[in-house]
């Protein structure tokens, strides 16, 4: 059976590949204490790692030829889209301490920092649930306004924002869009296929005008190319990825130190109105945060929940123990599972448990009443 190409194979040059491979060899199997010898697994996990982020790099506009000429701006560039694309803690944590390790072995152990000095605490907490609003309205930044000055810009990078929040679209997708193509069932929904991750197609459902009007807007824009996409038409999406970056971080100040939120924050607001729709109650973080001080599921002064609340038992700083989030009255665990499954395939997920990462879980209170049936 044939191997599926890595993204390295597919973006790097073989002279390049083949640099990255001689200063990695010497190095691969050293234990990150430089005692001893790593495991066959973490040596290719490892290979993996950096062969991709060097891809990353590339694809980001930095085509550095060699990994002697990593610096500290490119870490921070690799963070700064990691923290966009809304990658788990796990996956922050991995990369990090590969690069660490990486640093090492080429005498460069000032070019990596700690976790702290890239992402807030709570973005890199290994948590399956979220204990903070991420959504754009959770952090009150106005979409709306952020689609006009994005709009005033480059009409292309509006409409990527519209899809964004009104069909909870990743980056990629959203630049990969193809509106002429995407209506399916008489209009009610849009067939995602473009740019999904594992080329896994899915449908979201076309319920509201104002994703009427987007879809209509998106066809009129790409009506003006000479290609079918949303993507800028002189542009490759490796260029395209990297200019959507560069101007909604330097001209909309979209970033997690400036106005707070990434882009990602948009699958979250898109989750949260989606679960709302399904289960007729707010989604577990909406609803932790309006009833703050309320004994129903404390939340602590950032929306957290009280160091994880919603959805779970924790210790506050006061060190009593908070109670879990009370789901709203006449919610079940039918009707909360629903919505979830719906959620979890609108968004592109295999699994429901994805869910509680973008606005928590009333579990824990769940699988309590369930114990006293």
């Amino acid at each position: 059976m044939k191997t599926k190409a890595s993204l390295a194979d597919k973006v790097l040059p073989k002279p390049v590949q083949d640099a990255i491979e001689r200063t990695i060899e010497p190095h691969i199997y050293e234990r990150a204490s430089g005692i001893g010898v790593c495991s066959t697994k973490t040596a290719k996990e490892r290979r993996q790692h950096i062969r991709a982020t060097v891809a990353t790099l590339w694809q980001l506009g930095s085509k550095i030829q060699k990994l002697e000429s990593l610096s500290p701006k490119h870490i921070a560039l690799l963070t700064a889209h990691w923290d966009q694309e809304g990658m788990s803690p796990e996956f922050l944590h991995n990369r990090l301490s590969v690069l660490r390790t990486l640093a090492g072995w080429m005498g460069k152990r000032n070019l990596v920092g700690d976790l702290g000095d890239y992402f807030e605490k709570a973005r890199t907490q290994r948590t399956t649930a979220t204990e903070v609003d991420k959504s754009w309205k959770g952090k009150e930044i106005d979409v709306e306004a952020i689609i006009a000055r994005a709009t005033q810009i480059d009409e292309r990078l509006g409409v990527m924002i519209a899809l964004m929040d009104r069909f909870g679209l990743r980056v990629k997708e959203a630049i990969e869009f193809r509106p002429a193509q995407a209506l399916v069932d008489g209009g009610t929904a849009i067939e995602v296929f473009a740019g999904t991750k594992g080329g896994k197609l899915r449908r979201v459902p076309v319920e509201t005008d104002q994703q009427r009007e987007t879809l209509a807007w998106a066809r009129d824009v790409v009506a003006q190319g000479r290609v079918k996409r949303v993507r800028w038409p002189e542009l490759t999406w490796k260029k395209a990825q990297s200019r959507f970056y560069n101007t909604i971080q330097r001209k909309l100040g979209i970033a997690k130190a400036q106005l707070g939120v990434t882009m990602h924050g948009l699958r979250h607001g898109y989750g949260q109105r989606g679960y709302e729709k399904v289960a007729g109650v707010p989604s577990p973080i909406v609803h932790a945060n309006a009833n703050k001080g309320g004994g129903n599921g404390t939340t602590g002064s950032d929306g957290s929940g009280g160091e994880g609340s919603v959805g779970g038992e924790s210790s506050g700083s006061s060190g009593t123990r908070s109670r879990p989030l009370e789901p709203p009255a006449g919610l079940t665990r039918e009707k909360h599972r629903e919505a979830s499954m719906a959620v979890s395939r609108w968004l592109g997920h295999g699994r429901v448990d994805v869910t509680a990462a973008y606005y928590g879980t009333y579990g824990h209170a769940f699988r309590r009443s369930r114990r006293n049936e």
